[in-house]
């Protein structure tokens, strides 16, 4: 996330937390313009909003409020045009995000994006960040960055609000690659949860998105299933999942390969039901908290709910993730981890533990927690393809598992609120 800080009463800047960051996020400040720069697309220019004192980052709840006065800011109409790099027709809306509207347009020849906008007045802007992130995912090799969409355009327009006064609306937007539907659409079609072998395999696939993203920098710092899409049918993707949605990304890494220095304390950021121990105990985010969201998508894919789902606030969620057994209360985690893993394979538990032993800097095994999905896979001759939403499959019931974490058979119930 873009934090916001005084120079003087006339001016500021637009910080990643220390000034030295932005010659490697790519910025380049002057006045309320902020220029970014790729090799690819060009120079675009983002607008910021007038300087405006604030004391703390506001939470999650008042980002989302945010976004929703965002999308009453900038409505463009079936029609209007957008120029970037390239011309831009609007063909509808397909939504409003946390932080601003996306449409359905196409360029001039034919080519068909999803563009979205955000109020160069809006408290926290996001879109820059975005474009940044795409930008680098895309120099990686094919098969690393097929999980992210590409970025067509980005940049900033005026757009006239009210022809009678002749009054103009600007606002930054992004222009990239269309995607298919979310997986947090699909698992509710399917009955709340996935198939093991549906579960499992989107999970590796989501596994290999967030290895390739920190492979380049970069935290996502909200991972969850409204954060993931599967490619279009029209395009032969449908088996192909997409990580999106990178406004609150982090880039962790400088340009030399070295992690940056981690503050002695942040603000929350993500998801409460999917966030990891840290943020709610406002620690720094590492590559570590974003394969903690990982998990917890694992079990909601898997089983259908994680046990704090209707916990409470972000304060209560927070606390029973670390529920402690009252027989060993300086255990942390223990009650937490047996409510987590109920009825799931033994190899659930081996991630997990890898996952809680990380420290800050360091590399989750990726490769490993891979493996060992796969190898419950095959253990458990649990049927990857077709997926799910290919054949219409809805689990109802009980989630059955071959092999429990004890090595037994056993059940346990769908988490369907």
């Amino acid at each position: 996330m873009l934090d916001f800080e005084f120079v003087d009463e006339m001016s500021y800047f637009c910080i990643i937390d220390e000034m030295s960051e932005l010659v490697e996020f790519g910025l380049q400040i002057s006045g309320r313009n902020v220029a970014y720069t790729n090799q690819r697309l060009g120079r675009a220019v983002f607008l910021l909003p007038a300087p405006q004192p604030i004391t703390s980052a506001p939470d999650n709840d008042a980002a989302r409020q945010q976004g929703r006065m965002a999308d009453q800011l900038v409505e463009l109409n079936p029609g209007a045009r957008v120029t970037g790099r390239r011309r831009w027709t609007i063909d509808k809306k397909l939504g409003a995000g946390a932080f601003g509207a996306v449409y359905l347009c196409h360029d001039d020849n034919g080519m068909q994006g999803a563009l979205k906008t955000e109020p160069v007045d809006v408290a926290q802007p996001v879109l820059a960040m975005e474009a940044a992130v795409l930008n680098s995912l895309h120099e990686l090799r094919a098969d690393d960055a097929r999980h992210f969409c590409r970025c067509l355009d980005v940049g900033r327009d005026d757009q006239q609000k009210n022809p009678a006064t002749g009054q103009v609306t600007s606002f930054n937007f992004i222009v990239m690659s269309l995607v298919g539907r979310g997986l947090d659409g699909l698992v509710r079609e399917a009955g709340d949860r996935f198939s093991p072998g549906t579960a499992i395999g989107m999970a590796i696939q989501l596994l290999d998105a967030i290895k390739a993203l920190h492979s380049v920098g970069y935290l996502h710092r909200d991972i969850k299933p409204a954060n993931t899409t599967i490619g279009r049918p029209d395009t032969n993707e449908q088996r192909l999942l997409y990580l999106i949605d990178f406004g609150i990304a982090r880039k962790f890494l400088r340009e030399d390969g070295t992690q940056r220095r981690p503050r002695s304390a942040t603000t929350f950021r993500g998801t409460p039901i999917y966030a990891p121990i840290a943020a709610h105990s406002n620690s720094e985010y590492s590559r570590k908290d974003d394969v903690e969201s990982w998990f917890y998508v694992l079990i909601k894919f898997y089983r259908g709910a994680v046990p704090w789902k209707h916990a409470g606030d972000v304060i209560q969620i927070g606390e029973r993730k670390c529920r402690r057994l009252k027989t060993q209360p300086a255990d942390i985690r223990r009650q937490a981890r047996a409510e987590l893993l109920e009825g799931c394979p033994a190899e659930f538990d081996k991630i997990l533990k890898h996952i809680d032993g990380l420290r800050i800097e360091d590399r989750p095994d990726y490769d490993m927690i891979a493996s060992l999905l796969r190898k419950c896979l095959a253990d458990n001759k649990f049927q990857e393809l077709p997926y799910d939403w290919e054949v219409g499959r809805r689990n109802e019931g009980n989630v059955l598992t071959a092999r429990t974490r004890s090595g037994s058979s056993g059940k346990s119930r769908s988490k369907r609120k």
